[in-house]
């Protein structure tokens, strides 16, 4: 059966473009959707989309008439929100009907995020590129934690010349090159996610190994602030089945404006689903912050341990360790599945092993102290006394997490 793609974006200033990677697509025997995200305030499509801006905006239960008079009032959100809500159910329709292999979406700024909030609403694992001029800038806002391809401009995406052909060519080719090679095989595996970071990478692959060896699939995510939430949305679609929250680092910073900050539903995700869930204080005793300015007042006396130039790291102390520790407990207690803690005594990263001012046992007992007189009793916790870095305690995890995952029918 023929493959389609879907060109999502504002035909009214950009037909010329997406007409030339429609050709290109189409060339290579695909078929092609075409989605008009545009107002047609700044002008008229040149070629009849397939889905006009007035389904579009009848899509998300507005008018063509309000859209307009959001422009005209200088309400550019809500514009934007009427005309990417329209899309996104277009779009999830036709992948739900089997009629969608991939997006591709080109712009600048406004054509960004209108085609990447689209982008965002649909599936992991469906091809997604987005030709954008600000693709050397934080892409965080746009990509989030989704499998989004974003492609550099280099020029301004206005008319066709030797630049933007190169880019848009290029970029045709991916979308090509990403529904055609098809989807890999799915695992009959169970999935099970480990969070990690740094010091902590040594243990997650222990575990990793010991799942694999008992028949399941362990992936890996890098807790950085992207990678939590990755996980946890992998899990709201059925795909992850079981969790070894190994590094919690996601939380803290949260709590005290971090660059990992993963928001304020990291570590709810997995209870509320009701699959089994080990947890552990990986990497809790420092936060971490990517400029000095970015460091809180109430933290500017500590010592800063430099990772790299935009990686600054402070050891979490006694009270805001116990701050931690209640706020973890509040959040497992909500579980609705099989759920446990594990602890390991000696040392919570790799920092206060090789960093003398990380090496704290005050600030990690206050921690395991609010968090045992906080967390439900009916949660078990396991106090290991290792090094969170030793095999010991990776040991240990194995066989709780095993059980854990006996202990249901997933």
């Amino acid at each position: 059966m023929e493959k389609t793609i879907a060109l999502v974006g504002t035909f009214d200033t950009k037909s010329k473009e997406y007409l030339y990677v429609k050709e290109i697509i189409e060339r290579n025997h695909y078929n092609v959707i075409t989605i008009d995200i545009g107002t047609g305030f700044r002008g008229k499509p040149t070629v009849p989309p397939d889905y006009s801006k007035e389904e579009v905006v009848k899509m998300a239960g507005s008018s063509i008439e309000e859209v307009l008079s959001f422009g005209k009032s200088g309400q550019t959100l809500r514009l934007m929100e009427t005309m990417s809500a329209g899309a996104i159910k277009i779009c999830r329709e036709l992948h739900e009907a089997g009629k969608l292999d991939g997006i591709f979406s080109l712009g600048g700024t406004m054509g960004t995020n209108l085609g990447t909030t689209v982008m965002r609403s649909l599936p992991f694992g469906l091809p997604k590129v987005m030709v954008s001029t600000i693709a050397s800038a934080d892409t965080r806002p746009f990509i989030d934690t989704k499998d989004i391809i974003m492609v550099p401009s280099i020029a301004d995406i206005a008319g066709l010349n030797r630049i933007t052909e190169n880019s848009l060519n290029k970029a045709a080719g991916a979308i090509i090159g990403m529904v055609g090679v098809g989807k890999p095989k799915i695992s009959e595996k169970l999935t099970i996610g480990i969070t990690t970071l740094g010091g902590t990478t040594a243990c997650a692959t222990h575990i990793q190994k010991g799942l694999e060896e008992q028949g399941h699939e362990g992936v890996i995510f890098h807790a950085n602030g992207m990678g939590g939430k990755a996980m946890e949305e992998l899990i709201e679609e059925d795909i992850i089945k079981g969790v070894f929250d190994l590094s919690t680092n996601e939380v803290v910073d949260h709590l005290y404006e971090g660059f990992s900050d993963a928001g304020d539903m990291r570590l709810e995700v997995a209870g509320r689903k009701g699959i089994p869930q080990l947890v552990s204080p990986g990497n809790i005793d420092h936060i971490i912050y990517s400029r000095e300015d970015q460091i809180p007042e109430r933290f500017k006396h500590q010592y800063i341990h430099r990772h790299g130039p935009s990686i600054l790291v402070l050891r979490t102390k006694k009270k805001e360790m116990a701050e931690v520790g209640k706020v973890m407990a509040e959040k497992l207690n909500k579980a609705k599945g099989p759920t446990a803690v594990i602890l390991p005594l000696k040392g919570l990263s790799i920092l206060d092993k090789v960093v003398e001012e990380f090496d704290d046992p005050e600030s990690n007992n206050a921690f395991f102290e609010s968090l045992s007189e906080n967390l439900n009793p009916e949660i078990e916790i396991k106090r290991v006394d290792a090094h969170i870095t030793d095999g010991l305690f990776a040991e240990e995890a194995v066989k709780m997490l095993s059980r854990l995952m006996r202990s249901i029918d997933v």
